[in-house]
């Protein structure tokens, strides 16, 4: 058996919680890194007048809702 101290038996529970609360804070900032880019997809601006809207299709040129204008999607 391994024979831990309470002294000992506590450093290794602060240790780990440490341990887990900077792996949960890695997961966390991955996942928002993944969400920011994905909106930033289907986030369009037109060259012309300068609206900003949100399109989820798949289409590279979409029709302006203010001007009418073809807008390219960026890459």
């Amino acid at each position: 058996m391994i024979e831990l101290s309470l002294s000992e038996f506590c450093l290794a529970i602060i240790i780990a919680a440490f341990v887990l609360v900077a792996i949960f804070g890695w997961i966390s900032q991955f996942a928002h890194h993944n969400a920011e880019r994905r909106g930033r997809r289907s986030r369009l601006l037109c060259d012309l007048c300068l609206t900003t809207w949100e399109d989820r299709g798949r289409e590279k040129i979409i029709d302006c809702p203010n001007c009418g204008r073809k807008c390219q999607r960026p890459r």
